[in-house]
């Protein structure tokens, strides 16, 4: 999967501007000289011309407006303007722990969770996860859905990026990760989202199974450890449906995309 196939512009005024993040510095009135994949993607696949406006985030926050000074060799040097203080984090504070589901399944649910303002993904290793993966292919794995997470903050504008921890199994996930509430998915549950009480300044970490879900003990054991069963409806979704609708519920319902009723 390019993990850069979308175009990840963002229109300001009349212009479209690429968004492009940096892990490196980066101060109003200097100049970056982009890394080797930025530049070729810039100068290849956007066909970026020197005056070009870009705008540069290094994940510490906010966002650098520039212009492409110089193009040598594919190499592309911008010079930052200014600086905007601009966010679009939620103030929900929510996490997936996501059990991993094979090729472009687990790409896809990566980048709608961070799409839909997760701030930290867990993968995990269940029962019936048919990926098997050594150390060697972990880390290219953990490398490989970490571009997938950039992309999607370049593509959807956020300036923050979430934090991705190692795959590791279901039981050593349960108790790594600090939450005031802590919600399985499972069509057999009674409860639903609508009763809950969550505040907007929480965190919330969401457990979703790969395909073919998590088995009961599986289940028993998250509720042992203080997850809540959480039914979404009478439908069974996708492992990669499942993770879209809940984190949109979610935020709907106790985040930043709050639905208003229209007046008719």
């Amino acid at each position: 999967m390019d993990v850069r196939s979308s175009t990840w512009r963002r229109k300001w005024g009349s212009m479209m501007i690429s968004r492009i993040f940096q892990a490196v510095d980066l101060v109003s009135g200097s100049v970056i000289e982009l890394d080797q994949s930025a530049s070729h993607h810039l100068v290849t696949v956007l066909r970026a011309k020197v005056n070009d406006v870009v705008t540069l985030f290094n994940g510490r926050g906010g966002e650098y407006r520039g212009v492409i000074a110089k193009i040598n060799k594919k190499q592309v040097v911008v010079q930052l303007n200014e600086f905007v203080d601009r966010e679009a984090e939620s103030p929900l504070e929510l996490y997936l722990a996501q059990g991993i589901s094979r090729g472009e399944k687990m790409d896809y649910t990566i980048q709608k969770a961070v799409e839909l303002g997760v701030k930290k993904i867990i993968p995990l290793f269940t029962e019936r996860c048919n990926v098997k993966l050594d150390e060697e292919r972990r880390t290219k794995r953990h490398q490989h859905w970490q571009s997938i997470i950039i992309s999607a903050c370049e593509q959807s504008g956020r300036n923050r990026i979430p934090e991705l921890l190692f795959p590791t199994s279901l039981e050593n996930s349960l108790n790594a990760v600090q939450a005031d509430w802590r919600f399985v998915l499972s069509p057999m549950a009674s409860s639903q989202l609508k009763e809950s009480s969550v505040k907007k300044d929480q965190r919330v970490i969401l457990l979703i199974g790969p395909e073919g879900g998590l088995s009961d003990a599986e289940i028993n054991l998250a509720c042992q450890q203080g997850y809540l069963p959480l039914n979404l409806g009478p439908r069974i979704l996708r492992t990669e449906t499942a993770a879209v609708a809940a984190i949109t519920a979610l935020q709907c319902c106790f985040g930043d995309m709050a639905l208003t009723r229209s007046s008719r």
